[in-house]
């Protein structure tokens, strides 16, 4: 299963100057997919070996090995590796990664450097962990999900006093038994979210809960829940806990989740453009993202999943630009061509203790590309 931690691997991986070749697939099942995934790949490694002609002759022999090894495993690639399929081969530097992807990618081939890590990361934050409780009047159920797959599950009951509809004395004695019965399933309730509360202090914990049931138990379990985890609902659902199976729980948690994050995207990026507008510490736009991260004053980088733009990097002064000339208009320097600008900036903006979060949705930031929120005003330079 893809985590974080492999991603820090790949990261850390030297290559010993020879590139390294990123090959990402979709493997979304469907016939036609299927039926032109072998042709899809091959267009991919075409493009590859075009590009790579300008390379010197240990690289371009490198890069060969690599197509020609890719070419070979072809028939290997299909759904049952999961949606989509991650390839990182060097055979100068003994590179050969693979990992399927729990969700769908955009065919692509980069040679890099460095292994091209972006649409992991972007499937990282998409896919967070999720924790469901499923709660009834006596018992509840805890499904945890990572990267769209079943983690744990464990159920908890309680004892639950039934309500009994007869009048008794005057009636006292029915008042009694539902009065009963409310304390046991508000304990029950309690004793529910302390259990989410373990679990989200925990060394796994979880980002984001969802709460499904009939209404009453829902709006009971929420009520329960400490306010450090209360912050965490993303929502919440109706499902018969009688009939329910993981499957039905992850398809109720994928939507709420999917809901939940067009909503907090859509603030994100509304609040980044209202401080832009108004000149206070953000700013949009790829050149613009370039030099607030070139000054370090970067506290957020929000970038647009999906999107490709090529750029430079200094040798010298490491500075990041979309520049695609030769000379460093800073300092001089020789500037290297990258495939993904973007890529490097994310690399800038954690080197120096900053975040990146990638918008999947599309937006008005599909327009700009990028954009950053700031740790302190830039007086930005007029390029013209």
């Amino acid at each position: 299963m893809l985590d974080q931690a492999q991603i820090d691997r790949l990261k850390r991986t030297d290559a010993g100057g020879f590139p390294v070749l990123s090959v990402y697939v979709n493997l979304q099942p469907g016939p036609v997919s299927l039926r032109n995934l072998p042709a899809r790949i091959k267009d991919l490694l075409a493009q590859v070996e075009a590009s790579s002609e300008s390379l010197s002759r240990s690289e371009r022999l490198s890069i060969r090995e690599d197509v020609h090894a890719l070419s070979r495993d072809i028939g290997r690639f299909g759904p049952d590796l999961g949606h989509g399929v991650a390839v990182f081969r060097s055979s100068g530097a003994g590179i050969d990664e693979q990992f399927a992807l729990p969700g769908p990618v955009r065919d692509r081939a980069i040679v890099e450097s460095t292994p091209y890590l972006r649409p992991l990361e972007a499937m990282i934050e998409h896919y967070q962990r999720y924790c469901v409780a499923v709660v009834g009047r006596r018992f509840g159920s805890i499904f945890r999900f990572s990267m769209d797959q079943l983690d744990t599950w464990e159920e908890m009951r309680d004892e639950e006093i039934r309500k009994a509809n007869y009048g008794g004395f005057s009636g006292y004695e029915e008042q009694r038994v539902r009065a009963r019965a409310d304390e046991m399933a508000a304990r029950h309730y309690r004793h529910v979210a302390g259990r989410l509360a373990e679990l989200k202090r925990s060394d796994g914990g979880f980002d984001l809960l969802m709460v499904g049931g009939s209404d009453s138990h829902v709006a009971g379990l929420l009520e329960a829940l400490s306010p450090d985890v209360a912050d965490l609902s993303a929502g919440t659902f109706t499902i018969d806990p009688g009939t329910m199976t993981p499957s039905t729980v992850l398809e109720h948690a994928r939507r709420v989740a999917a809901e939940w994050e067009v909503q907090e995207e859509s603030r994100l990026v509304a609040d980044l453009f209202d401080a832009a507008a108004s000149g206070g510490t953000a700013v949009l736009g790829l050149d613009q993202a370039c030099e607030a991260v070139n000054r370090r004053a970067v506290e957020v980088l929000y970038v647009q999943a999906g999107q490709i733009t090529p750029g430079s990097v200094c040798a010298d002064c490491e500075r990041v630009t979309c520049e695609t000339g030769t000379v460093c208009s800073a300092c001089g320097g020789s500037l290297r061509g990258v495939p993904d600008v973007v890529d490097h900036l994310s690399e800038s903006v954690r080197g120096a203790g900053g975040r990146v979060r990638h918008i999947l949705n599309d937006g008005p930031l599909a327009e700009v590309e990028a954009g950053a929120s700031l740790r302190y005003a830039v007086a930005m330079v007029d390029p013209t």
